[in-house]
């Protein structure tokens, strides 16, 4: 892959930290009891792992930003200002010039940050500046190489002041690049939501365990390039703890890495039947079948409007086509075959409502994408999702799906995924940065894909998920398994695309790295 998998902060030293991570995300609660546990196994003291959070963090500035000289720290009141106070502390030793900026009351700070805030008093003479000073002194010309945002932390609760948020957007708009300690200050580390002002760093170094909130939502707009130190915290701490989701990077699930027999036939692995492409709509719809070819489905045919036959023919001649002007016709392709992608193309009149009604009638699996996602949500009527599904709805069919604002969807992604997973008893992937898969199953995990470009924020790519995730299916993968497996195939096959095209890739661009990616013995560019 283009990118290096999630490194330490050792490995750093000699390494570009990646914005992708693969490993288990801890919540806000969690993370404050392993913050405990990991001091208990090493036989240290909150202060003394709070150093090492410091510590860890001038190492990894001092390796990013070599020539800085100068920098202004922001510090709150609580244990993510102390992680700040020992950057500067730190910083002040080594004879550089440090400002410190605190936003609060010096009364409130307690604890393992007021033995930090001591420790920087003593050394600096009680040198302090209020957080109120830099609005000021940056408009004076105040230069630094180099702001440390320890404000917040995991600390936040989707609550702003107005005191907070014209701080925050005076460092947004300082020119200097801005490294943040554990979590960009106003994202909440749990849902990567950032409902008002939030800091936009350049780089983010993370403490202990990695929080899902970094690698999801917004969270993958501030983070910058991310890090994760883990303090020296046993594996088995972090593993005995309870996670919230997994972050996937570019290594597929393991059922997927099986190696194909030499004795392999068309028959073995599935016939995805694609159903959609009404009048003037018929791209999606060839893009989906063709998706589902290039991922490994023994079959593949086509039922759409007459007038996009001859395109997809000739585009895809390995497709069998349908011409269904007639919702009735799908009825004999629907037995046939082992699942059905509904959707891409599809519209919603009422040639597109019977071919919905059909699909779910024939208790098929199903991969519910686009259009046929309005319509369900815009008729209780219909049929129940069948066993085995995968929904793939983007934030704005999520919300009509839920029957709450995009806004919801958007301030806590795990939460509403899993909420439509268990409403249409099914597998859902919430599409978008940092994509979330997860099941209707009672304790289910979340899975969260870190990998993917914003190049891939063109038209057609949900076609192309849509006709992966149905291929997986067909060759027998659950479908969880089917999902993920296809979400992540999917983001990796876009960051493949990138290298080549950069701005502009299309989702055929994608389409042509599918067969690579899904293959673990092709090369060193596939996931392993």
């Amino acid at each position: 892959m283009s990118n290096p998998p999630f490194v330490s902060s050792e490995e750093a030293v000699s390494a570009q930290a990646s914005r992708y991570f693969m490993g288990p995300c801890f919540d806000a609660r969690a993370m404050r009891d392993l913050d405990r546990r990991s001091a208990a196994a090493q036989g240290i003291t909150e202060f003394d792992l709070m150093q090492r959070a410091g510590a860890a963090a001038v190492k990894h500035l001092l390796k990013q930003w070599p020539m800085a000289t100068r920098f202004a720290v922001f510090c709150g009141t609580g244990n993510n200002g102390g992680d700040g106070w020992v950057v500067a502390t730190l910083l002040r030793e080594r004879g550089l010039s440090c400002d410190v900026f605190l936003l609060g009351q010096s009364e409130k700070i307690s604890g393992a940050a007021k033995l930090a805030y001591d420790a920087w008093c003593g050394l600096a003479l009680g040198e302090v500046r209020s957080s109120d000073d830099w609005p000021t002194l940056a408009q004076r010309g105040g230069k630094y190489d180099l702001i440390v945002d320890a404000l917040v932390g995991i600390g936040f609760n989707g609550s702003c002041r107005p005191r907070f948020e014209r701080l925050v957007e005076s460092i947004n708009a300082d020119a200097a690049p801005v490294l943040s300690l554990d979590v960009p200050s106003g994202l909440n580390a749990d849902t990567g939501a950032a409902p008002a002002a939030v800091v936009e760093a350049t780089s983010t170094i993370t403490f202990i365990a990695m929080k899902p909130g970094l690698v999801t939502g917004r969270g993958r707009d501030v983070t910058g390039d991310l890090l994760l130190d883990p303090l020296g915290t046993p594996h088995s701490t972090i593993a005995d703890a309870p996670s919230v989701a997994q972050s996937w990077a570019n290594r597929l699930p393991e059922p997927l890495l099986k190696t194909r027999p030499p004795t392999a036939h068309k028959g073995a692995f599935g016939h995805v039947l694609v159903v959609g492409g009404n009048v003037g709509m018929g791209g999606a719809s060839i893009l989906a079948a063709a998706a589902a070819l290039r991922a490994g489905a023994g079959l593949v045919t086509l039922a759409t409007r007459p007038v996009h036959l001859s395109a997809a023919i000739s585009r895809h001649p390995e497709l069998m086509t349908c011409d269904i002007e007639q919702p009735e016709r799908l009825s004999p392709l629907l037995q046939r075959a082992s699942v059905v992608v509904i959707g891409p193309g599809l519209g919603e009149d009422s040639w597109s409502v019977a071919c919905l009604r059909l699909a779910l009638d024939s208790k098929k699996p199903l991969v519910v994408d686009a259009d046929a996602l309005n319509l369900l949500a815009a008729d209780g009527g219909l049929p129940h999702i069948p066993e085995g599904s995968v929904l793939t709805p983007h934030p704005g069919e999520a919300a009509r799906l839920a029957k709450v604002r995009v806004i919801d969807i958007e301030t806590d992604r795990i939460h509403w995924a899993r909420r439509l997973a268990r409403q249409y008893r099914g597998t859902i992937i919430l599409k978008g940065a940092g994509s979330i898969v997860v099941s209707q199953d009672e304790g289910c995990r979340a899975d969260i894909c870190s990998a993917g470009n914003p190049g891939m924020a063109t038209g057609g790519m949900g076609d192309v998920l849509a006709g992966l995730v149905g291929a997986l299916l067909g060759q027998g993968n659950e479908a969880h398994v089917a999902a993920l497996g296809g979400t992540i195939a999917h983001a990796a096959a876009g960051d493949l695309a990138w290298r080549g095209h950069g701005i502009g890739l299309t989702a055929s661009d994608v389409i042509s790295h599918l067969g690579a990616v899904l293959t673990p013995e092709v090369g060193a560019d596939a996931p392993r």
